[in-house]
């Protein structure tokens, strides 16, 4: 799915899109910032695969559905701000380096990626090994939006209304 683009090429914004509040958030963020620059949105969704299952397998229907509804979503995000972008499910044995490297194939200003913290007792921030992945080879900056699990889903939900709508 792609929407129509200029001939010159526009800085890229990559955001690394799943199924939480932040993601939205952070998607759009990332719209609102491709407007003031004229830049590009990729989103890119990674499933995560055993590595004993071949990547060439076929999702099943219903993990095809969810990813079909999970695109649409963000496509109705994107479409509120009228920017070029694209949309990309994609399977991988490691989510993290899926997203580092579609950062190294389409050189974009920043990954954009959504942290929600989970309630653990006697830890306060514990980063999952896909966004200690990412900080450590992403080739460009990348902007987390961190939700602490002490703040209800409706705290990031209320970020990710455009200016205009609040």
């Amino acid at each position: 799915m792609t929407a129509p683009s200029s001939s010159a090429t526009p800085p890229v914004l990559l955001v690394a899109y799943g199924t939480g509040p932040m993601s939205d958030a952070q998607l759009h963020l990332a719209c609102r910032s491709a407007n003031d620059i004229g830049g590009v949105v990729r989103v890119l969704h990674v499933i995560e695969r055993s590595r004993h299952i071949p990547l060439s397998t076929p999702l099943a229907p219903q993990e095809q559905a969810r990813l079909d509804a999970l695109l649409d979503r963000a496509e109705h995000i994107v479409h509120q701000y009228a920017v070029p972008y694209h949309l990309e499910g994609h399977q991988a044995p490691s989510v993290g380096a899926a997203i580092v490297e579609a950062a190294l194939e389409h050189h974009p200003l920043a990954i954009f990626i959504g942290l929600r913290d989970r309630p653990r007792p006697g830890i306060t921030l514990l980063l999952s090994a896909t966004v200690r992945h990412i900080l450590r080879h992403a080739p460009c900056p990348v902007q987390i939006g961190y939700l602490p699990a002490s703040l209800p889903d409706d705290a990031a939900r209320d970020l990710s209304y455009p200016m205009s709508d609040q």
